[in-house]
């Protein structure tokens, strides 16, 4: 492996190793600039990967040998795969003059959004120079896909099952000279250099050549099993559909939506921990997981529903509580963190400042969108935007709140529904009030080792689970465990609050597992509290319009014991 060692004049905004990728100005981040509309918003969307998959032809040939032709450019190319994945961990070398940026903190949700959106860019090039290449009758068809093109996301929510393409070794598609058979660019990421340098990647002599996912592969025994992945994934499935709803229905600022450091415990970032611990292999680890070709998958999804988010609270947020950042993100130590604070390094389109947390609050500046938010992003009265949020709720409630299966496709079935939603909004039934039952979960992060989960057992089954990377490595961490299916399994009635609260307080109990498989009893980590609560939550006849929460009430500290 050869990097390049090279001052970058422009910027030092943070500690910089001595290496340096061979960059000679900054890279801009401006998002995708074909297929775009004339009016604004009108940008082409984001498919679900298993959507374009399906569906086969131009989009899909062109997207996995973009990938393939990124994955095998240079490691020392900042515009490679290698170069952008390494933005988010290891090798921990500038990029833009700023690094290492690593860590999850308020800015999780900003700043993998120019982060995608320089992949995206970087890989629309890839597949606008290989659609040029196509001749004859084709020829239109694919140059119309790769305009068209944006990355795809993968709706772990919605099926929380490996996208089949993620699969096979090996792929067939069609490419500029007829078929064409290829390494799966989806499978796996091959490193550039087997073993990897050791000063870059220490402790990787017994890593396999390429990344992994299921278990902590070595060189002598990889495992790349999708069954395992699914099982995994089986496990937390249902936690993942209740915790995503939660986030939108509970979670009424930008910083309950974003970060585990919010006291609420709502947030994004907790169902997505989960899903990387679950894929398990170089996926859940922080430092290389960026590599995995599916990490693009399933951030993608999180910026989607975190774009969701923002429409169904008609924008009522796009900041964030000022907090002293801790050393991530290319920030200093300490330094006051706002919404209009630089998401490095990642430059707006002029080159010269950073982007913010409020130049990356929507994704038409960055010439994309998403099919639900179609009617959204074009509104331009209170009327026409009421009416768009009214159906994007709609869309929420019938993916994630009981109702239905994934997006899928480009969405216009979608779209029209939501086109409809005045009759809709009109037949609300009178209000009933339900109880709804979960776990709140406060841990100091410097107590643990980590990667790990919080694995919250009621008897023999399986309640749900906290799950922690492995930055940051400090402050308070916070989640909560939806417990009314639960409740529903161990054949209680949610409104019998005594009974409830009896069998809950007998059985739950709880354990640290760790990245390795070890386990830990819960009770020993000092700082870990569990909480059991409920309050009461109004549902309405309307199938836009969220339910309404009352005051929480707390019944009982499971951990540590009352």
């Amino acid at each position: 492996m050869r990097i390049i060692v090279r001052l970058i004049p422009w910027v030092s905004c943070a500690p910089v190793t001595a290496l340096a990728r061979d960059q000679q100005q900054p890279v801009p981040v401006t998002g995708m600039t074909t297929g775009l509309g004339s009016g604004a918003g009108e940008c082409p969307t984001r498919w679900e990967v298993n959507a374009m998959h399906d569906e086969g032809g131009p989009r899909w040939d062109l997207y996995i040998q973009g990938l393939a032709a990124l994955q095998n450019k240079t490691d020392t190319d900042e515009l490679s795969h290698f170069g952008i994945s390494g933005i988010h961990g290891r090798p921990y070398i500038p990029y833009n003059g700023v690094g290492p940026v690593s860590g999850d903190e308020k800015q999780f949700v900003a700043w993998h959004r120019p982060y995608l959106a320089l992949y995206e860019q970087t890989l629309g090039a890839e597949i606008q120079h290989i659609a040029s290449e196509y001749s004859g009758d084709n020829a239109s068809a694919y140059r119309d896909a790769a305009d068209a093109f944006r990355l795809p996301y993968w709706d772990w929510a919605a099926d929380p099952t490996l996208p089949p393409a993620c699969a096979p070794e090996r792929v067939k598609v069609w490419g500029p000279g007829g078929a064409l058979a290829l390494r799966n660019p989806l499978y796996s990421y091959r490193w550039p250099e087997h073993p990897l340098n050791q000063t870059l990647f220490p402790g990787s002599l017994d890593w396999p050549p390429e990344t992994t996912r299921a278990s902590n592969s070595s060189a002598a025994n990889p495992d790349f099993s999708p069954d395992a992945v699914n099982a995994n994934l089986r496990r937390v499935a249902d936690q993942i559909k209740d915790q995503v709803y939660r986030t939108f229905t509970y979670a009424s600022t930008y910083d309950q939506m974003s970060s585990m450091a919010d006291p609420t415990g709502v947030s994004l970032e907790a169902s997505h921990n989960i899903i990387h611990n679950a894929v398990g292999g170089s996926f859940a680890s922080l430092d290389i997981t960026a590599f995995d070709p599916l990490f693009m998958l399933h951030h993608a999804n999180l910026d989607r529903l975190a774009a969701l988010w923002r429409a169904a609270h008609g924008n009522a947020t796009d900041t964030w509580e000022p907090y002293a950042s801790p050393g991530l993100y290319g920030t200093a130590r300490g330094a006051n963190v706002t919404a209009e604070s630089p998401l490095r390094p990642f430059y707006q389109p002029d080159g010269r400042a950073f982007h913010t947390g409020l130049s990356a609050a929507a994704t038409p500046p960055f010439g994309y969108g998403y099919a639900e938010l179609a009617d959204w992003d074009r509104a331009r009265d209170d009327a026409a935007h009421d009416r768009a949020r009214r159906g994007v709720v709609a869309r929420v409630i019938e993916v994630y709140g009981g109702g239905g299966g994934s997006g899928g496709g480009d969405g216009k079935a979608t779209v029209n529904k939501a086109k409809k939603l005045d009759s809709v909004a009109k037949e609300n039934a009178e209000g009933k009030e339900e109880e709804e039952w979960f776990l709140k979960v406060a841990v100091d992060r410097s107590d643990l080792e980590l990667p790990c989960s919080i694995n919250v057992f009621a008897g023999d089954i399986l309640a749900g689970c906290m799950a922690l990377l492995a930055m940051p490595r400090e402050g308070l961490a916070h989640a909560e465990i939806p417990l009314q299916r639960t409740v529903r399994r161990l054949g209680l009635d949610a409104a019998d609050r005594s009974a409830v609260e009896q069998a809950l307080r007998e059985q739950l109990r709880a354990e640290v597992r760790g990245s390795n498989g070890t386990t830990t009893d819960a009770k020993t980590i000092a700082s870990l509290q569990l909480h059991l609560m409920a309050l009461a939550v109004t549902t309405h006849g309307s199938k836009s319009e969220f339910p309404v929460y009352g005051e929480r009430t707390t019944y009982v500290k499971i951990l540590p014991a009352s």
